[in-house]
């Protein structure tokens, strides 16, 4: 019985942890696409912070007006 228990438990748990990642909605996605570009394109210096911090509220604004459309 007690073995039961734990299975179902486990698969109920593998099950829940499944679906977290799909409320994610297009504008969330494309926003940590975009963050991610940024990122790299920081970590290998060809930009400087205050170029990515730029560059972040030019791109986010221009996702918020194509959702808005």
């Amino acid at each position: 019985m007690k073995r039961a228990l734990i299975l179902g438990l486990l698969l109920f748990g593998m099950n829940a942890q499944a679906h977290i990642g799909k409320s994610d909605n297009k504008l969330e996605l494309e926003k940590k696409a975009v963050y991610f570009e940024i990122k790299a394109q920081l970590a290998a210096g060809v930009i400087t912070l205050e170029e990515a911090q730029r560059l972040w509220k030019i791109k986010v604004k221009h996702l918020r007006k194509e959702e808005a459309k």
